[in-house]
């Protein structure tokens, strides 16, 4: 039987999405890769961290960074990822004051939904006056 032909299928390679938090080593980067997933105890849904070390040929991600990176051959030890393309630099998400700001009335309605009554000081105030 000598006929048999064999094919291999090469599947699809895993592509993750993460924030470079290293460049230090040269063409290595680190980078950190968020999740989410449920508390088994607790139901609550908790954000996970995993860190993962990427070639980086030419040095061109920096620490900040938004980076695609795809799983390749082993390359040393720890490096098991190359990076893809960069898709966004640091400097591009704008200014960080907006993004602060937001924060008050986003934390203010989280709470709000986790203590329905609950009221505000300012709403006190209001109703004192």
């Amino acid at each position: 039987m000598t006929g048999a032909t064999t094919t291999v299928t090469t599947g699809k390679r895993k592509t993750k999405v993460g924030r470079v938090v290293s460049d230090k080593m040269d063409k290595t980067i680190v980078v950190s890769v968020e999740r989410l997933a449920r508390h088994p105890l607790y139901k609550r849904v908790i954000r996970l961290t995993t860190k993962f070390k990427a070639h980086d040929e030419l040095n061109e991600a920096h620490i900040g960074d938004t980076v695609l990176i795809e799983e390749s051959r082993p390359l040393s030890a720890t490096k098991r990822w190359r990076l893809v393309e960069v898709v966004a630099r640091a400097g591009e998400q704008g200014v960080t004051t907006e993004i602060v700001a937001e924060e008050a009335a986003t934390s203010e309605a989280i709470h709000a939904a986790a203590h329905p009554g609950r009221v505000r000081a300012a709403e006190v105030e209001e109703t004192s006056t």
